[in-house]
């Protein structure tokens, strides 16, 4: 017979998300287990993350559950390696004991109970089910017309760390979002020949118009609070469009974020690199000629790279093993329900980490759901 481990509630994920709901759960006396695919808690930061990455939040708006506030000596805008470490801290203060190298493979409900099935043969059976996978589960590459030929360097960012093997080499970064341009930043920073893709609209802030509107949000409606950051972004990047950088006209920052979940670009210094023409802005892709490292743009024009690197973000992966994925999202394996009821779905299934509002969007989510798990558990 096979050997069912029993518990509560059954956690997928050891990232920010799971690691908070957990601990959530046990100031309320709630049995948890938490299963990790991956052999270290926040994979995603450790194992897929690039070496210059730092939080675009300041470090008060990036507090886990019942942690501390951060040190005055941890810096503002955290790097990875802070991040990790305050994790692993976290891991280490509320005792959490994730099952490691547990890949789930399927996870049903029936019988008034979810059954989680592991790739090594595992069965766990719980009241209730938590996603906290993210959002960001695997790594998302388009087609490209022609990319199988293509005789260079393909490379999605998951897979990049810093530009060194890069250096005096011409390198096609496909994609725009934040980790877009940062490449684009340490490519050239590391002695390379950069372009990016620009295809759309976006908004460019930097840290500091971030962190005041997140202030300002505290006391006045986001539409004013859009309004003034807008303002200083428009002034303060006003050159833009004539490198081919475009703002969206109808929203401001911060409600083109929760309307749409596309962040601004947080310009750390890409912006002057692009002015001074060390980095280039190049239309979409049309295609790639055949058998060549020649890539053809959408406005006609030709170049030739050594690299393309695709900095075009993750795919969510929760509906490839959830077989009743429809409970709490939809075609895509994001949250069916919008906020602020993202996180719940049918039949005592959660998901975290889903939000797209980083560390305080997880936060949220984990004290919403444990409340609403005490709640069900106290009816019954």
């Amino acid at each position: 017979m096979e050997t069912v481990h029993r518990t509560t509630v059954v956690i997928i994920g050891a990232g920010p998300a799971g690691l908070a709901t957990s601990v959530c759960l046990s100031k309320l006396a709630i049995a948890n287990t938490i299963l990790e695919k991956e052999n270290v808690t926040c994979s995603l930061w450790k194992h897929r993350a690039y070496d210059r990455l730092r939080l675009h939040l300041a470090k008060q708006y990036c507090n886990l559950p019942f942690a501390p506030p951060h040190a005055a000596s941890t810096p503002t805008f955290m790097s990875k390696d802070h991040f990790t470490a305050y994790v692993e801290s976290y891991v280490s203060r509320f005792q959490i004991e994730p099952r490691f190298d547990c890949l789930v493979t399927r996870a049903a409900h029936g019988m008034g109970k979810w059954r989680v099935e592991t790739a090594r043969g595992e069965v766990y059976e719980a009241e209730f089910l938590v996603v906290a996978a993210g959002e960001n589960g695997v790594p998302f590459v388009p087609e490209v017309d022609g990319m199988e030929g293509f005789g260079g360097v393909t490379l999605h960012s998951s897979g990049y760390r810093n530009g060194e093997e890069f250096k005096g080499k011409d390198v096609l970064v496909v994609g725009c979002g934040n980790s877009g341009m940062e490449i684009g930043l340490d490519l050239c920073n590391h002695g390379a020949r950069a372009s990016i893709v620009v295809r759309g609209p976006f908004h460019v802030v930097t840290r500091g118009m971030v962190h005041l509107g997140m202030q300002m949000l505290k006391y006045v409606k986001m539409k004013y609070v859009d309004s003034i950051v807008a303002s200083m972004a428009s002034f303060y990047y006003r050159d833009l469009p004539k490198y081919g950088i475009h703002r969206p006209a109808l929203q401001g920052p911060f409600t083109h974020k929760s309307t749409t979940g596309k962040t601004p670009v947080i310009d750390v210094g890409t912006v002057d690199r692009i002015r001074s023409g060390q980095i280039q802005v190049v239309p979409g892709i049309e295609r790639v000629l055949k058998g060549t490292n020649e890539v053809e743009f959408a406005d006609g024009t030709t170049r030739r790279f050594h690299a393309i690197l695709f900095a075009t973000g993750y795919r969510s992966s929760a509906n490839s093993w959830l077989e009743d994925f429809s409970y709490i999202f939809n075609g895509e394996g994001m949250p069916k329900n919008e906020m602020p009821n993202h996180w719940k779905g049918e039949h005592g299934i959660y998901c975290a980490g889903y939000s797209m509002m980083g560390i305080n969007g997880i936060s949220k989510d984990a004290a919403a759901i444990s409340e609403d798990i005490i709640s069900q558990i106290m009816k019954n």
